[in-house]
Parts: C-alpha cells; sequence; structure tokens
C-alpha cells in the first residue's frame, strides 16, 4: 500500500463470521465488525471504563459492551440515541481484491460527555480508622443482552 497507515487485515471471507471480534493492528486495538454485507472498525476500549467493544455483541447497528450495556455505533462510533455525543474512535476501511484493509489513523476522536451519576452511587469519602476493602462486581445484563449474546457465541462456535 502506498500510505503508510494501511494495513493489510486478511482475506474478506475470513472476517465475516464471527460478525463482531477483536483485532490488533501496531497495538491499536479495533472492534472489527460486519453486518448486512458491511463491515465496520471502531476503537475496542469502550468510553465507560474501558470494557473490550468487540467481546460484546451487536444490536442491531449498535455495538454493545459487555461490562455495563454502553453501545456504540459499529461503524460511525457514535453512541446510541440519547448520547451521540459520545464517540469512540471510527477507522477507514477499504477492500482490494478481496482483501481487507485499515488505515490505523482514526478518523474520528474519542469524546466522552458527563452522564448523570447512577441512583445509587455515592461520594466516596474515606473515614477514620482502618482500610476497609468490600469488592462488588455487577453487571445490568438483562434478558434481550443475554439472548443476542447467546446468538453471536452461537455463530462464534460455528
Amino acid at each position: 500500500m502506498a500510505d503508510q497507515n494501511w494495513y493489510k487485515i486478511g482475506d474478506v471471507e475470513d472476517f465475516k463470521i464471527p460478525p463482531l471480534r477483536e483485532i490488533t493492528i501496531n497495538n491499536i486495538q479495533i472492534a472489527l465488525s460486519y453486518q448486512n454485507d458491511k463491515f465496520g472498525a471502531i476503537s475496542n476500549i469502550c468510553n465507560h471504563v474501558g470494557g473490550p467493544l468487540g467481546q460484546g455483541c451487536l444490536d442491531g447497528e449498535y455495538i454493545v459492551c459487555p461490562w455495563h450495556n454502553w453501545k456504540f455505533h459499529r461503524t460511525k462510533g457514535f453512541g446510541e440515541p440519547g448520547f451521540e455525543q459520545d464517540k469512540v474512535p471510527q477507522y477507514e476501511l477499504k477492500i482490494e481484491d478481496g482483501v481487507l484493509y485499515i488505515n490505523t489513523e482514526s478518523i474520528t476522536t474519542r469524546h466522552k460527555t458527563p452522564h448523570t451519576p447512577h441512583p445509587l452511587a455515592r461520594k466516596i469519602k474515606r473515614e477514620e480508622g482502618k482500610i476497609r476493602v468490600v469488592g462488588i462486581s455487577t453487571t445490568i445484563m438483562d434478558q434481550k443482552i443475554l439472548d443476542i449474546q447467546r446468538q453471536t457465541n452461537f455463530l462464534k462456535l460455528q
């Protein structure tokens, strides 16, 4: 390729299934998707707390982060309706002679807008005394996302 930012990903047919995956090109983490005869490439790092978007699932034209359900458009990188100003970097793709290429210089930049704190969130305040540590793991998994992930994992296993 003439332009130094373009890198060969591989044969187009090898990247159609599964419809969502993670790839790394020059230490840049990408969530690569394929749906409706079109590839999409956005940053693999979610704006919320850095979740791996490529390990999530597709919900229509949106990639759903597997950690906390944040959604980003799979080809443009903007947030779901109501959060369109949130953006993850978008990468340009092209196909030449059946080979998929990516430009590692993003065409958009990351932007995270302030979000209203969760109703259960509280300000962290250090009290006097011994340090106490509690580990809590939460998810906002719901039946819709569970069904989407089951379908995505089924496709990955084939």
